[in-house]
């Protein structure tokens, strides 16, 4: 293993700023070793356009790095690119497969061509859930595809499944951790999907979305989705950043009821474009075209945000002297 300083921000029990030290452990602000660790990066198998890299843990099946226009979206800040499941709202049953090597759901990883599948069978509470994730790239577009094929070998089954990111594509242009945050519908010649879109202050933007009519999205709260119960209230009461700039998570799920000996498939995109406006279109060109639902509270603040991008960011660069990853 080759050891490297890299400081990465972590939100730790007491809220106390400390950082990660790769090789060494959690170091406090103060340089104090709260934890000693050592860390293992998985090899990935990697999938990829001109724009568009993706890198998939081959431990546990979680995104490791996203790349798009050579800008790091996900590992950076906290690494959060994770996917988990949970028996209905028993929250004994979470489980959890993150960018930062948990595995809560063992899993085999396997690449074909340009996609890589994530196969297992989910057991917590009885249950016998077997899955295949894929993840591919749309040809000829900046969209990520992920699909997940459910099969219910047992009892019936309220399966909750889930995608937890916190994109940080802002961090390499030295524009801080936040993101402009919305959950909004988008009619296309597929039917209804719900998106949710984070975007930095320079306009680079990524939406996360479904036509599922059963899908559940969030963006701008909770930070992540890592146990039982923010998955809970995830569900409950999804939340709409309405075009806040924070620094939280962008969230999708799925709550579905599987009979015994049934099937079903999930798909969620991820379109990324240098633009809101891109982003968006990617999403809608790979769904047979259509357009965004406006929110008239939201109207305002979507048209406002990037023309005060540029400023905002002068004002917040004076605020980010360290150098970050």
């Amino acid at each position: 293993m080759t050891i490297s300083i890299v400081r990465k921000k972590l939100s730790i029990a007491t809220g106390k700023a400390a950082y990660f030290v790769k090789g060494i452990g959690c170091v406090s602000a103060i340089g104090t070793v709260l934890v000693a660790f050592r860390t293992l990066t998985a090899q990935a198998a990697v999938i990829s356009n001109s724009e568009l890299s993706v890198d998939i843990r081959n431990d546990n099946g979680a995104i490791n790095s996203l790349l798009f226009d050579r800008k790091e979206f996900y590992r950076k800040g906290t690494f959060v690119s994770d996917f988990g499941f949970q028996v209905g709202s028993d929250t004994s049953t979470f489980v959890l497969n993150s960018a930062l090597q948990n595995i809560g759901q063992p899993v085999t990883v396997s690449k074909n061509n340009n996609s890589v599948s994530v196969t297992g069978r989910y057991t917590q509470g009885g249950s016998a859930i077997d899955f295949t994730r894929t993840y591919s790239l749309v040809p000829n577009h900046n969209v990520l595809r992920i699909t997940t094929n459910f099969i219910n070998s047992g009892a019936d089954t309220l399966l909750s499944y889930f995608d937890t990111y916190d994109p940080d594509q802002g961090i390499a242009q030295r524009n801080g951790y936040g993101t402009y945050n919305d959950v909004f519908s988008i009619a296309t010649g597929n039917g209804t999907a719900k998106v949710g879109q984070a975007t930095d202050i320079s306009g680079l933007s990524v939406v996360i979305g479904s036509l599922d009519p059963d899908v559940t999205v969030a963006s701008g709260f909770p930070f992540k989705i890592g146990d039982g119960k923010t998955l809970n209230n995830f569900f409950s009461s999804p939340f709409d950043g309405n075009g806040s700039y924070v620094d939280n998570g962008t969230h999708i799920g799925l709550r579905k009821l599987l009979s015994a000996g049934n099937s079903f498939t999930f798909t969620v995109d991820q379109g990324f474009g240098t633009t809101p406006i891109k982003a968006k279109q990617e999403f809608i060109t790979v769904n047979k075209g259509g357009e965004p639902v406006p929110e008239p509270q939201t109207i305002f603040g979507s048209v406002t945000a990037i023309a005060f991008g540029i400023m905002l960011g002068k004002i917040r660069s004076k605020k980010f002297h360290k150098s970050r990853t």
